[in-house]
């Protein structure tokens, strides 16, 4: 099968030194180079997979006030510091397999 050179250089066997190859265009209009030099980057605002799961988690849970002993809440926090984690969370973890297993 023979491949035009346009198709060779879409699907990438020519391309390399097409990509390395820095594109300068000049004949843009003075208006669009004005319009880019006052142009501002907006920073990322969409939220990473992690983040949005975090966030969905969110919506099913309702903050409480609970007793814990001191042993137990420093063994969470000696957890969470090894796992990277948050000790809150894991406690919240712990109750809901708890009580999705035996409750």
């Amino acid at each position: 099968m023979k491949t035009s050179a346009l198709s060779v250089r879409d699907i990438g066997e020519r391309g390399k030194p097409f990509m390395k190859t820095e594109i300068k265009y000049t004949d843009a209009p003075r208006e669009v180079e004005e319009s880019l030099d006052r142009s501002v980057l907006i920073p990322n605002f969409i939220p990473t997979p992690e983040e949005v799961k975090k966030l969905a988690g969110l919506r099913n849970k309702k903050p409480v006030n609970i007793y814990l002993s001191v042993n137990t809440i420093e063994k969470f926090k000696q957890a969470a510091e090894k796992s990277g984690g948050r000790y809150q969370t894991m406690i919240s973890d712990v109750l809901d397999t708890y009580t999705e297993r035996y409750l």
